[in-house]
């Protein structure tokens, strides 16, 4: 596409006096984007905006070429954008194909949706517990699922919030190849901190910092730059890797 699946042009939010976000990206179709910043710097805010559960101020979101600014969340959900948040959000007294399957029948209805249900719960590697309760999940795999929920209705564009928040080098592994794989078939965003995690999966790096683009690169690029650093860590060398 001429202007990428997504592009948001003098986009802000402010809260009282304080500016949060500022910013002007493009996104094109297919891409894999990792989204960093320190605490702060408006990445949360931006996806807020983005799937219509906060207003901007001012400012254009488009999506597809179509104006989406201020659009209700639900339009925006149809359009074909879906977000994973931080924190899991499963039905835990549900099964893993009770939940994959409540995400699924929206979409597809009954029966096709329990054969897309029983598709993803081999994508997110859950299909040996499908009739266990998600309760019964470890952390990781609640958040394979939660993934799975928010993948399974095949949208073209996909917001995930610190996917790999809490997990074991093992499962940041894991999601790496699962994101992969999901990228085959759609735009993925992706906020992290993790910077090992970055390094594995990322194409493009783009930089926030106070609710703007400070720089955009591949990871090489950013690792190298020496404003980068400093707003992590000073004039230190490396990027900070949560443990």
């Amino acid at each position: 596409m001429a202007n990428g699946i997504l592009r948001v042009e003098g986009l802000t939010k402010n809260f009282g006096g304080l500016r949060a976000v500022h910013l002007d990206l493009r996104v094109e179709e297919g891409e894999l984007r990792c989204l960093i910043g320190p605490n702060g710097a408006g990445k949360s805010t931006f996806f807020n905006l983005l799937i219509g559960v906060m207003r901007p101020t001012a400012g254009k979101i488009r999506y597809r070429d179509q104006d989406i600014t201020g659009w209700a969340a639900h339009r925006i959900a149809r359009l074909g954008i879906s977000i994973k948040f931080q924190v899991a959000s499963v039905f835990e007294p549900l099964t893993v194909m009770q939940n994959l399957l409540t995400a699924a029948e929206c979409r597809f209805g009954y029966r096709d949706g329990r054969r897309r249900a029983e598709e993803m719960a081999e994508v997110v590697g859950l299909t040996d517990r499908h009739e266990d309760a998600a309760s019964a999940l470890s952390h990781g795999e609640k958040q394979w699922l939660e993934i799975g929920m928010a993948s399974i209705a095949e949208p073209a564009l996909m917001l995930l919030d610190e996917p790999t928040a809490g997990m074991t080098i093992n499962e940041v592994e894991k999601t790496v190849g699962l994101l992969q794989r999901l990228n085959e078939n759609a735009t993925v965003i992706v906020v992290e901190h993790d910077m090992n995690f970055i390094r594995m999966i990322a194409k493009q790096v783009t930089v926030m910092h106070e609710g703007e683009v400070f720089a955009e690169g591949g990871m090489e690029a950013i690792e190298a730059n020496e404003g980068v650093r400093d707003i992590y860590l000073g004039k230190r060398k490396h990027f900070a890797v949560r443990q």
